[in-house]
Parts: C-alpha cells; sequence; structure tokens
C-alpha cells in the first residue's frame, strides 16, 4: 500500500491507497495524526511506502475540487479495506450523491430497505473516504447538518464549498 498527503485550506487529507484502489482519504485534525494512524497500519501487517508520484489523479481532483471547480470523484477506484457489509452498501449508495447537492440520512436508509435511520449515521461515522464517499453531503430530514466524523465546521465548510460559498 502507498500512501500521501494532500493540503487544503483546512488542513491535510492522508490518501492511503493498494493496487486495487484507494482505501483510505483520512482528514487529520492534528499534526501527529498520519503517523498515528501509518504506525497502527503497518503494525496490522500493512506495508506502507511513500508514492507522491502514484496519487497524480486523486490529487489533481482534489485539487480542482479544493479550487471551486464541480468534481466528479466516482471515477477513483476504491478498495474497502474495512467495512461491514453493511457499511460498504450505505458507503456506495452515498457515493452517488453529485457535487453540490444534498441527500437525507432517511433517504439513503429508505433506498437501501433500512427502516432505522441512525444506522445510516453509524454507517458513514465510519467513512474511510472523506469527500471520496461524500458523507458531508448528508443532512437531517430538516436540512441540519446532524453530524460529521471530521467536525461540523469542516462538514460546514465543504457544503459552502460545492454552493459556490467560500472565497477560493
Amino acid at each position: 500500500m502507498y500512501y500521501t498527503q494532500v493540503s487544503f485550506p483546512m488542513g491535510k487529507i492522508l490518501l492511503i491507497k493498494s493496487n486495487k484502489g484507494l482505501s483510505i482519504a483520512k482528514y487529520l485534525k492534528a499534526p501527529n495524526e498520519a503517523g498515528k494512524l501509518l504506525s497502527f497500519l503497518k503494525n496490522s501487517s500493512f506495508t506502507l511506502k511513500e508514492n507522491d508520484k502514484l496519487f497524480k489523479p486523486e490529487k489533481e481532483l482534489f485539487y480542482e475540487y479544493f479550487n471551486g471547480k464541480q468534481t466528479d470523484f466516482t471515477c477513483v477506484p476504491i478498495d474497502f479495506i474495512s467495512g461491514t457489509p453493511f457499511q460498504k452498501k450505505v458507503w456506495l449508495e452515498t457515493r452517488k450523491i453529485p457535487y453540490g447537492k444534498t441527500e437525507a440520512y432517511k433517504s439513503i436508509g429508505e433506498k437501501l430497505g433500512q427502516k432505522g435511520f441512525q444506522s445510516i449515521g453509524q454507517a458513514l461515522s465510519r467513512n474511510p473516504l472523506i469527500i471520496i464517499v461524500p458523507c458531508h453531503r448528508v443532512l437531517k430530514s430538516d436540512g441540519t447538518l446532524g453530524g460529521f466524523s471530521a467536525g461540523l465546521k469542516l462538514k460546514d465548510y465543504l457544503l459552502r464549498l460545492e454552493q459556490g460559498n467560500v472565497p477560493i
């Protein structure tokens, strides 16, 4: 597996990918968070090597995205290395939400035939691919933000960016 980091106005995102596709896109809340995650993965029998060149397509997409361009990340191959079958179903359904659009937890639950909508939020809280699986586009039924594992400040920023309400 390989890794790199992408910088953007709110911080950095750690990217990790296998030969099959992107496995992790993690917002780094603290400067030492990347080191902790990389150490954990190395201790979990993953071989990790830094390689910026292998991430050229993903970096270009993130660059466009953070410069306010309508960007479609569905072309990025993914390789879920974690998650239950239910979580993966939720993540794949959420991946279908287009740039600049939002959906309610309830809507995603209904599409998956799920009656308990809290389970949708719980699955999204474990999303390993921030922005690639756009869980920031999932809101409460009343249109309020709901939760976001990377923090509501970042969720609000990403939604405003997609609406053209963030200075570039």
